[in-house]
């Protein structure tokens, strides 16, 4: 048997004469009468798109037999657009359409017509912002839009200081206040930041003393440093008025009185009536992060980042958004960690693999990635690199050209990548780092060669500089930037020395010996005042070692195996950034090194790496 099978053409078809239908005004039952504005339609295409007219014209309401039904609850430019998307599925937006867009949501959850509000909830997050994160916070709370909630609460918390400085912040009710006042998930490093937040808030409101000690009674006093909570809580005017909120400042003078220490007293604080819990910025820990690369046959799951704690000595699992190689991983000023770019998978390509212009950013509050924007370019073998809260892109290699020198700039804030000046010329494997202002890029391949550059970015002129060479050719390098200088790590053919370059007197410096010859693609980063050196030795070396450079001056110093058998990874992205690690998984085993590796370790044990002129 042999069918007809025309639905693809059949159905839009049969939505395109009922809309015409509708705006010629033929055939149409019902008109909706909305703010005085008429909207003929049919009652039986009003039913199948929304269980509220279904209900309405088939539930033996009063409204079912009359000819003009009034609508209450949403204005007629909203409604003239719900039915644009009842008749049609689609809706005709520009960025400047939030307000039309919320409205948008409001009605396709009053009306019951899910794929709209869904619709909505994708736009909205689309155009997600610290300008406007409030208000989709609690719009997407009252109409159950989870995606956004999340969205918007991690964007509220992770900009707190800065969001409470906005319109939005200042306009809000007195219980959505004290709704965010009293929430655990605020990533703020001091809990000072919340009570100066919540202070603008009275002080632009001018509410009086009782509105005040019902917000600020929700202000956690025990974490206050004793000296900020002494001298500027205390004796502020607005709290002297707060009989309940002074009440809990003078319990936590007496229990901290001018003690740094928040452990020690938490017991006897709580039996006072203090809060003790900290906030989720509070929480924090520093770590180096692993991801992107040619997982090793002991760890073959190229689809997780590790995070390494080299303090403790313990390593944590963090799924990606996807998985490839070559990916690149950024943390910006503001301890937001983003990775965008690489190879993906795919089975029809050359290698079977590609480069994609992905982008996402990893909301620490709910342990899972946000989707942003996607980079202008296609990217693998790129460097990626902050200014500020801006990230930038730079060069790389994609499948259409082949090597670019393409840059571009995220701006977090509206969500959107902007076309920067591009690179001197097309580049890939080449390594990016921030020092002040001004991004510096290191080696990599161009000009058919693995080059020695030095190149200089300047994001407030949009300029490039060359400046003085490194001293070997280098890429996929390991650099790092510390207290104002650069550290340079790994070559192509290996190397056993590291190199600085000062800024200030613009040239390059040799310096100490490295613990083993150091190959391209190793992990440099810095931490707590230390140089990390990861993996990318020959032999399968996959330790890590540390370096204090203030320990000794330049180049005198010394490297010590921090631990072994850490890097689980060759040729991975490398990076540091304070993660939350309560909702990761502990990775508690350790691969089994390899005889190379172990030959290594035998050959330099007890030995110290020291240079001297």
């Amino acid at each position: 048997m042999v069918d007809i099978d025309k639905s693809s053409t059949h159905l839009p078809a049969i939505v395109r004469g009922l809309h015409d239908m509708r705006t010629a005004g033929v055939l149409t039952d019902v008109t909706l009468l909305v703010d005085g504005q008429l909207f003929p339609a049919h009652r039986n295409v009003l039913a199948a798109a929304s269980p509220y007219f279904y209900a309405m014209f088939t539930g033996g309401l009063h409204e079912a037999r009359q000819k003009e039904v009034a609508i209450h609850g949403v204005d007629q430019d909203i409604m003239a657009l719900l039915l644009d998307f009842i008749y049609t599925g689609t809706v005709s937006l520009t960025p400047d359409s939030i307000q039309e867009v919320k409205a948008l949501l409001q009605a396709a959850d009053l009306f019951q017509i899910g794929n709209l509000q869904r619709a909505c909830e994708e736009w909205l997050l689309r155009f997600l912002t610290t300008a406007n994160c409030v208000s989709l916070y609690f719009l997407a709370g009252t109409h159950n839009c989870g995606r956004l909630t999340r969205a918007a609460k991690w964007m509220l918390g992770g900009n707190f200081t800065e969001v409470s400085e906005g319109e939005e912040f200042l306009s809000l009710g007195v219980e959505q206040l004290v709704e965010l006042v009293s929430d655990d998930s605020l990533e703020v490093r001091a809990e000072s930041d919340v009570f100066e937040a919540a202070m603008r808030w009275l002080e632009h409101t001018g509410a009086d003393g009782l509105v005040a000690d019902q917000v600020l009674k929700h202000v956690r006093y025990y974490l206050i440093d004793p000296q900020y909570l002494q001298e500027k809580v205390r004796a502020h005017s607005l709290v002297k008025d707060c009989p309940e909120t002074l009440k809990l400042c003078e319990a936590a003078v007496q229990v901290r009185g001018w003690d740094d220490d928040v452990d020690g007293n938490a017991a006897y604080a709580e039996s006072l009536g203090l809060t003790t819990d900290l906030r989720f910025g509070m929480k924090g820990c520093n770590t180096i992060l692993f991801l992107g690369g040619d997982p090793h046959k002991d760890f073959p799951d190229r689809s997780v980042c590790i995070a390494y704690n080299p303090h403790a000595k313990t390593q944590y699992r963090l799924p990606l958004p996807y998985s490839a190689s070559n990916a690149c991983a950024v943390v910006t000023e503001d301890q937001k960690l983003y990775v965008g770019g690489g190879n993906v998978e795919d089975a029809n390509a050359i290698g079977h693999c590609k480069p994609c212009r992905l982008f996402f950013v990893y909301d620490a509050v709910h342990n899972v990635w946000l989707e942003k924007a996607s980079m202008r370019d296609i990217r693998t073998n790129f460097a990626m690199a902050s200014v500020g809260k801006s990230v930038y892109a730079m060069g790389g290699k994609n499948f259409l050209v082949g090597y670019i020198a393409a840059v571009e700039r995220y701006d977090p804030d509206t969500n959107v990548w902007h076309a920067a000046r591009p690179l001197p010329y097309a580049i890939s494997g080449h390594t990016a780092v921030t020092v002040g202002d001004c991004i510096y890029v290191l080696g990599g391949y161009a000009r058919r060669v693995v080059t020695t550059s030095t190149i200089r970015y300047q994001p407030a002129t949009d300029t490039w500089t060359e400046l003085a060479p490194m001293s070997i050719a280098r890429m996929k390098a390991g650099v790092a930037a510390l207290d104002g200088k650069i550290y340079a790590v790994g070559a192509w053919q290996g190397q056993v020395t590291m190199e600085m370059y000062d800024p200030e007197k613009e040239k390059w410096e040799p310096g100490v010996v490295l613990p083993y010859n150091v190959v391209s693609g190793v992990g440099l980063v810095a931490l707590d005042g230390r140089l990390y050196l990861c993996g990318a030795g020959e032999g399968g070396m996959r330790d890590v070692y540390f370096f204090s450079p203030t320990d000794l001056p330049w180049p005198f110093g010394q490297w010590c195996l921090n631990e072994r058998e850490v890097v689980r990874f060759e040729n991975f992205a490398c990076t540091t950034g304070r993660l939350h690690l309560e909702g990761l998984e502990c990775i508690a085993d350790r691969p089994l090194q390899s005889r190379a590796a172990a030959r290594l370790h035998s050959a330099i044990a007890g030995h110290h790496f020291f240079q001297t002129k």
